[in-house]
C-alpha cells in the first residue's frame, strides 16, 4: 500500500467530520421494469479480488442510485407517465422507499398514480408524497434536505446490503432509494418571483435561473449520499434564429438543431442521465396490439453509466401507461428474434409456439413453456447491449439476469 495512502486514512479516521473519511462508493444500478432501456444504461461489474478468490462479472443496469435524470421531449410524449412507472418500480420492494412529487404542471391524478404506479389505497398514499401547490425553488431544496439529514442521521434504519460487491470485492452498503419528482423544472421559480403576478423581465428570468442553478450544484452531493433520485421534467424548446443562414451550436450532443432546453446550462452539465421521448409511430386499437397509444423512442442524449447516442423503443398505451412485455417484443423484433408473420409470429426457431401481436401477452400467462422461451431469448439479447462487452466480459452469474427478469415479470401479468 502506498505510503501516503495510508497515512492519510489513518488521520482522517481521526477526524469528526465524516465527510474528510468517506470515500468514492460503488454505483448499483436500479432496473425500471423496462430491461431494454435497463441494458441500454447499464454496465458490466468486473470483481477480482486474488485473497478472496474472486473474479467475476455482473450486470448493474437501469437508474444509478443517488443521480439526477433529466426527462426531456415534446408535451403529450409521456414523460410523466414513464417517471412515475420507473419510480413505482425502482422502489417497490424496499420497505422504507417512498416517491416526493413536486407537480407544479399537474401533471397526474390520483386516479392515473393508482394505474401507473400499481400501488393501491393505503400503500399509493403511504408511498407517494404530492404537492401540486406552493412549490418553490427554496422549499424544493429545503425538502430535499430534509430527506437527506433524515436518511444520513439515521443509516441503521435506511441501509441494507444490496447483496453486491464491488470492483475489490467489498461488499456494498446503501440506502434504501428515494425517488423525488420535480415536474417540471421549466416551471419551477425562486420564491420572491413564484408570489408574483407578473415577472418584471428578462432580468428576473435570468436571475431566477441563476438561483435554481445554485440549488442544484448544492442538492447533488446531497442526492448521492442519501441515494436519493432526482427524476425532473424538462421541456424542448425552439431557438429563434435572428439570421436563417447561421446556427447556435446545441447546448448538449444530440439535441436537434435549433433545439435548447430552459433554465441555463448548469443544470445540464450536473445530470447524470438526459433522457429524450420522441412518439414517433401511433397505435390504434382494432389494429397491431389493439391499442390506443404510441411506440416512443427513447434516446439517451446524456448517459454517464453508459455511451450516449442509443435508442430503444417503449410502446404506450394511453389507458395503462408503457408496456415492459410489448417493448420487449418490439425490442426483440428489431433484433431479428421473431419470425413468422401476423397470427403465425414465433421466438427463433421455436415454431411450436405461434401467437400474434394481440395474444402475446395471454399466451406468456397461459403457457409456461413459451414464457421461459421468450424470457430466455431476452435474456440473451439484453446481454449483449452494454457497451464493450464481448463474449470475454459477459457476465457470467446466470442468477443475477435471472433475478433482473422474474422481478420484472411480477409487473407483466395481464390483469
Amino acid at each position: 500500500m502506498s505510503l501516503l495512502a495510508e497515512q492519510f486514512r489513518a488521520a482522517v479516521a481521526k477526524d469528526k467530520d465524516y465527510r474528510m473519511r468517506d470515500e468514492a462508493q460503488a454505483d448499483v444500478g436500479y432496473p425500471t421494469g423496462f430491461l431494454n432501456f435497463d441494458f441500454m444504461n447499464g454496465c458490466v461489474v468486473h470483481v477480482k479480488n486474488e485473497q478472496e478468490g474472486l473474479d467475476y462479472n455482473y450486470y448493474s443496469i437501469g437508474i444509478t442510485d443517488g443521480c439526477f435524470v433529466m426527462f426531456i421531449g415534446r408535451s403529450g410524449c409521456g414523460k410523466t407517465t414513464l417517471i412515475c412507472q420507473m419510480a413505482a418500480n425502482i422502489i417497490r420492494r424496499f420497505k422504507t422507499s417512498c416517491i416526493f412529487e413536486d407537480s407544479i404542471e399537474g401533471g397526474l391524478t390520483w386516479a392515473r398514480r393508482e394505474i401507473l404506479s400499481d400501488f393501491h389505497e393505503d400503500e399509493l398514499k403511504e408511498r407517494f408524497i404530492v404537492r401540486n401547490a406552493g412549490v418553490n425553488a427554496e422549499n424544493f431544496y429545503k425538502r430535499i434536505k430534509m430527506i437527506h439529514d433524515e436518511k444520513i442521521n439515521n443509516p441503521e434504519k435506511y441501509s441494507y446490503d444490496t447483496g453486491l460487491k464491488d470492483a475489490f470485492g467489498n461488499p456494498i452498503i446503501k440506502f434504501e432509494p428515494t425517488v423525488y419528482i420535480l415536474d417540471s423544472i421549466a416551471m419551477i421559480m425562486p420564491e420572491k418571483y413564484a408570489d408574483e403576478d407578473e415577472l418584471s423581465g428578462n432580468m428576473a428570468t435570468t436571475s431566477g435561473a441563476r438561483v435554481v442553478a445554485q440549488i442544484f450544484r448544492t442538492i447533488i452531493p446531497m442526492l448521492k449520499t442519501a441515494n436519493i433520485m432526482l427524476f425532473v421534467v424538462n421541456h424542448i424548446m425552439q431557438d429563434v434564429q435572428i439570421n436563417p443562414m447561421m446556427h447556435s451550436k446545441s447546448q448538449v450532443a444530440y439535441l436537434k438543431q435549433g433545439e435548447r432546453l430552459p433554465k441555463g446550462n448548469t443544470v445540464i452539465y450536473l445530470a447524470n442521465n438526459i433522457i429524450r421521448l420522441d412518439d414517433a409511430t401511433k397505435l390504434k386499437e382494432n389494429e397491431a396490439f389493439n391499442i390506443a397509444g404510441s411506440i416512443v423512442e427513447v434516446s439517451l442524449v446524456k448517459s454517464r453509466s453508459n455511451r450516449a447516442n442509443q435508442s430503444t423503443k417503449l410502446v404506450f398505451n394511453q389507458l395503462t401507461g408503457f408496456d415492459p412485455i410489448l417493448s420487449l417484443f418490439v425490442f426483440m423484433k428489431e433484433h431479428g428474434r421473431v419470425n413468422g408473420a401476423g397470427i403465425g409470429l414465433y421466438i427463433d426457431n421455436h415454431n411450436e409456439f405461434k401467437f400474434s401481436q394481440k395474444n402475446l401477452k395471454e399466451k406468456l400467462n397461459e403457457n409456461p413453456e413459451f414464457k421461459k422461451i421468450f424470457m430466455d431469448a431476452c435474456a440473451d439479447e439484453l446481454t449483449k447491449i452494454p457497451s464493450s462487452v464481448s463474449e470475454t466480459h459477459k457476465a457470467e452469474d446466470n442468477d443475477m439476469i435471472s433475478g433482473i427478469l422474474t422481478l420484472t415479470e411480477n409487473g407483466m401479468e395481464v390483469k
